[in-house]
């Protein structure tokens, strides 16, 4: 693994444009830096991810069937709601895996299973950037990337297809970076041969007296994607529907056990033998070494604290919530153009129950927050090392 500088493509502004990145400033997408990993690395870690989504969703089920919803901080009136979702097999289509890497160790941080964003600059927009900075001649022939997300999450959306879901009503509040997100899985599921609409998480409507939420022309909403956390809406009056409804998310209700931190614990228990699964604990204070703790929710690093010899601290919205305990596992440092440490978190893709690439983040501190860079990837030719 290493952090190679690139030559900038000339219009690069532009070519984000084109796939509707315009997030991409304050030096959000690094244009001059790029991974490289061997093929052999690549094959390590997708392997590793496979075992721990099967890992995952075996612990989905684990808590679920034991009862542990309010360990992970589901509210009680979800917990049957979410056991139905489980048993009838509600479709998902994506998550993804923040993993930690050093060349040599392998280890699982977090698992974003409703909303992870970071996937047009993962499935579109670093592809784009390979074949440009190839035709540009400023890499290497041969290189290539870990990138099957588009093929997959249209194959995903077209199983959902043949499976009986017809019309998806896609939904997303008012972040351009998550509007962007919702449009492309909604571009896929139209390319799947599904039905859809467009409409906002404000104007998502509900009568007590029907079946099923409402869309903008009083339409039932049969199934909703929607890139709104469940967390948010249980916090708000509209919390009741989700246990009340007919309709059918996507993802579903059940996701909400991945959507908890707490699941790392839960993981740990169930798996203690797995390489790629730290200690992990819900029992603060009771891990002992250097540990991390973040609450059971919350969003681009807040209220994260490293403690230990590495000791670092995020504020955020989220510090009165229960908290979970990691073993700490330091990320790799390198260094940018300017000399300044950068320390990379691998975001690896899951379509359905198949991993299917990745994309990687650097932050400037060992806690990835908002402010973390996307930077693109490569497969070094013919076994580089």
């Amino acid at each position: 693994m290493q952090r190679l500088t690139v030559r900038p493509r000339p219009d690069a502004d532009a070519r984000l444009q084109g796939v509707a990145i315009d997030w991409a400033d304050h030096g959000y997408w690094q244009e001059q830096a790029a991974y490289a990993f061997t093929l052999a690395e690549i094959e390590r870690i997708e392997a590793a991810s496979q075992t721990l989504v099967t890992h995952l969703l075996d612990t989905v089920g684990f808590a679920i069937e034991q009862r542990r919803l309010g360990d992970l901080g589901i509210p009680t009136f979800l917990h049957e709601t979410v056991r139905e979702s489980w048993l009838r097999g509600d479709p998902d289509v994506y998550m993804r895996l923040d993993l930690a890497y050093d060349g040599h160790h392998l280890h699982l941080l977090e698992c974003n299973g409703q909303t992870p964003t970071s996937l047009i600059e993962a499935s579109v927009a670093q592809w784009q950037w390979l074949e440009d900075q190839l035709a540009l001649q400023h890499l290497e022939q041969g290189c290539d990337q870990w990138n099957g997300m588009h093929e997959q999450l249209l194959a995903r959306w077209g199983e959902l297809s043949s499976g009986g879901v017809g019309t998806v009503h896609f939904a997303a509040g008012d972040n351009s970076e998550d509007l962007a997100t919702v449009t492309y899985l909604q571009d896929l599921a139209e390319q799947a041969g599904l039905r859809t609409r467009a409409l906002s998480v404000s104007e998502i409507g509900q009568d007590h007296q029907r079946r099923h939420l409402i869309g903008t022309e009083g339409e039932d909403i049969r199934h909703l994607m929607w890139l709104w956390p469940f967390e948010f809406a249980w916090e708000e009056a509209f919390a009741p529907e989700l246990s009340l409804t007919h309709t059918r998310f996507i993802e579903p209700l059940w996701k909400t056990v991945l959507c908890s931190k707490g699941i790392l614990a839960l993981l740990h228990e169930r798996y203690p033998d797995c390489p790629e699964v730290l200690p992990a604990t819900l029992h603060v204070g009771t891990l002992g070494g250097e540990v991390v703790r973040k609450p059971l929710y919350s969003r681009e690093g807040q209220n994260v604290t490293i403690v230990g010899q590495d000791h670092d601290a995020t504020g955020g919205q989220y510090g009165d919530l229960r908290m979970v305990e990691q073993q700490y596992s330091p990320l790799p440092q390198f260094v940018n153009a300017q000399g300044e440490p950068r320390f990379p978190v691998l975001g690896v893709w899951v379509a359905g129950r198949h991993v299917c690439g990745m994309g990687v983040r650097e932050a400037a501190r060992r806690i990835t927050d908002d402010r973390a860079s996307f930077v693109p990837h490569l497969i070094l030719p013919g076994g580089s090392a």
